[in-house]
């Protein structure tokens, strides 16, 4: 039941950020993500070492986007700012929101580095092209160049969530 309700509020918070930002509703989906964060630590994991893993990559994610954005290759609905580059607010809430499923939904990865870079270097691509389809994000290069590039950008980092998890959780 536990993984149920990660994955499908996972992906209820995805979706809203995603829809939210393309019809220039950006609070949208970083409401709906933190409601299915505050159910996911109340009911399911009162465990203070993943708190601390979902922060770590609030801010780590946000500057991992925020790089890409920098880079030109994604340009985001919804910024925190016309003033400062910086990637938007429904994109932390997507990272604090994937990065609450690596010890229920997605658990199954831990301790499989090849399969999690594969994994991430597919469909972190992936979901950014559906964000594209729908608006939520512009690709400023060929298709062929940001898929290439987010492939590396995300395999690596599933590597890095994994692994900032497995020294977090065994300190």
């Amino acid at each position: 039941m536990k993984n149920i309700f990660n994955i499908i509020g996972f992906q209820i918070g995805w979706w809203t950020c995603v829809l939210g930002a393309a019809r220039n509703l950006p609070y949208w989906g970083p409401i709906v993500m933190l409601l299915f964060l505050a159910f996911h630590f109340y009911f399911f994991s009162r465990d203070l070492k993943e708190l601390k893993l979902v922060l770590f990559f609030a801010i780590g994610g946000t500057i991992i986007d925020t790089g890409i954005a920098y880079s030109g290759l994604i340009v985001y609905n919804g910024p925190y700012s016309f003033e400062y580059l910086i990637a938007p607010m429904w994109i932390t809430a997507m990272w604090c929101g994937f990065v609450a499923t690596i010890n229920h939904s997605m658990a199954w990865l831990n301790n499989k580095w090849s399969f999690a870079f594969l994994l991430g270097a597919i469909f972190g691509p992936l979901s950014y092209v559906t964000a594209n389809k729908f608006g939520a994000v512009q690709f400023s290069s060929s298709i062929f160049t940001t898929l290439l590039i987010l492939g590396l950008i995300w395999g690596a980092s599933m590597l890095a969530i994994y692994w900032i998890n497995a020294k977090i959780r065994f300190t």
